[in-house]
């Protein structure tokens, strides 16, 4: 709807027509000629047009209408919360989307004014937000969101992932200032279908990413937070792998989600500034199924979620070049391996999964420059029970093809067991020499073996968003 500059819901065009008409029956071109003119001078100096800033009373079903009615709308909305309000959200919103809000479509901003929007403890699971559109976030708190756990199997007889994104999903711009994100996680993977007469125990499934914060850009989006909170959210764990019968093996247990802060992949361009990422963790690696009772092998246990704090992660061959200014990333946690399955009589016990590497944040196929910015305090997780407990690395920052610059004094110390799991990727890091027996163990060409691995699951939880 276009708004002229007398308030009337006509185009400026269709003034110059009416005007046009009352000067022919006026029969006085000159007079007119100068009247078009002025009011025409008069309309383009008039503001454009723009939506009002609504205020959201303290009320959960006026948040939700507010948010349906601004999606209705083709004009940037604004929705001013009542202040330190808690909007407590008992039901998914949108279905499709599985979000306790309405989807976001369109340009939309939320001045929390301090509110928190919550999921009830008692609800189903549900994330708080998905975005479509252009969504910034002011003074706000987002927590509680669960994403819905995977549950049984798709057409391929395969278990079904945990959904991404715990407290917010995003597919747009995303701008988050002075807010919190915290206490939100993503779905678990549905178990493995056993074995049949006919058929093999299947593997688990994996957790879903982003516990927090799971963004995917298609083509290219930049998801900026400043001055924000992001603490004590978690990814989802793997769910166990199928069981064997006869002799069939037991299914390997699935991986835990990656990012249990934030996970931004495929095209997001991530920008976090003056920030604190605490008390993250990602998901623990499911565990193997049991060889069947005829002498099956034990499944091997399921990896532990990488990046307890930040994942990025982008295309091969694509730079994102994320930055992360002034932010404080400590106390994040990846997951622990999933235990090896038992083994029926006379079978092989199942392999420990790898405990999830990267504490801190993990960055793949990407450069990140971290200016200013402190990594402290971060583990990796343990390696599940089982044969061949793989060593752990990366208790700060865990690289693939990848490339670290620390700039303005930051630092990364008192990670455990290690800083960097490359200390070539990441020039400036140093390993205590207590910590070096726990470097990432490599093959003859040098390369983690288990790289090409953590690479391949994070495209495929980028195919599965």
């Amino acid at each position: 709807m276009t708004v002229s500059a007398l308030g009337i819901t006509r185009s400026v065009a269709t003034y110059f027509l009416d005007l046009e008409g009352f000067s022919m029956t006026l029969n006085s071109r000159r007079r007119v000629a100068t009247t078009v003119t002025a009011l025409g001078a008069f309309a383009l100096v008039a503001p454009p047009a723009q939506a009002a800033e609504i205020a959201v009373p303290c009320d959960t079903g006026a948040l939700v209408q507010a948010v349906a009615s601004a999606n209705a709308t083709s004009t940037p909305d604004t929705l001013s919360l009542a202040a330190n309000c808690i909007y407590t959200l008992t039901a998914v919103a949108d279905i499709a989307d599985k979000a306790g809000l309405p989807v976001i479509r369109g340009k939309l901003t939320i001045n929390g004014n301090h509110a928190t929007i919550a999921r009830a403890e008692d609800a189903p699971q549900f994330r708080i937000i998905s975005n479509w559109g252009d969504l910034s976030l002011d003074k706000v708190t987002i927590t509680g969101g669960h994403a819905p756990d995977g549950i049984g199997v798709d057409s391929y007889g395969d278990a079904n992932w945990g959904e991404a994104g715990g407290g917010i999903r995003n597919w747009g711009p995303l701008t988050i200032t002075d807010s919190v994100i915290a206490g939100n996680t993503a779905g678990a993977g549905a178990p493995g279908p056993d074995a049949t007469a006919t058929t093999g125990a299947r593997d688990g499934a994996s957790g879903g990413s982003g516990g927090g914060i799971r963004s995917y850009g298609s083509p290219q989006v930049t998801l900026t937070i400043t001055a924000s909170s992001i603490r004590d959210n978690s990814s989802g764990a793997g769910g166990r792998g199928g069981n064997g019968t006869a002799t069939k093996p037991g299914g390997r247990g699935g991986w835990g989600g990656f990012g249990g802060g934030v996970d931004a992949l495929g095209g997001t361009a991530l920008r976090l500034t003056g920030s604190d990422v605490t008390g993250n963790v990602t998901g623990s690696g499911g565990q193997g199924g049991a060889g069947g009772a005829d002498g099956g092998s034990g499944g091997s246990g399921g990896s532990g979620g990488v990046a307890g704090g930040v994942m990025m992660s982008t295309s091969r061959g694509v730079l994102l070049n994320p930055v992360i200014t002034g932010t404080k990333i400590a106390g994040n946690q990846a997951g622990r391996g999933g235990d090896g399955g038992v083994a029926g009589p006379g079978g092989y016990a199942g392999m420990s999964g790898y405990g999830g590497s990267g504490g801190g944040l993990s960055v793949f196929d990407d450069s990140l420059t971290l200016d200013g910015t402190t990594v402290g305090d971060n583990a990796v997780g343990e390696p599940g029970a089982g044969s061949y407990p793989y060593p752990r690395s990366g208790g700060g920052i865990y690289t693939i093809d990848a490339h670290v610059a620390l700039v303005n004094g930051a630092e990364i110390s008192g990670n455990r067991p290690d800083n960097c799991s490359s200390v070539a990727d990441v020039p400036g890091c140093v390993n205590t020499f207590s910590a070096a027996g726990a470097q990432r163990a490599v093959v003859a060409d040098g390369q983690d073996p288990r790289a090409a691995e953590l690479a391949a699951a994070e495209r495929t939880a980028a195919e599965n968003r």
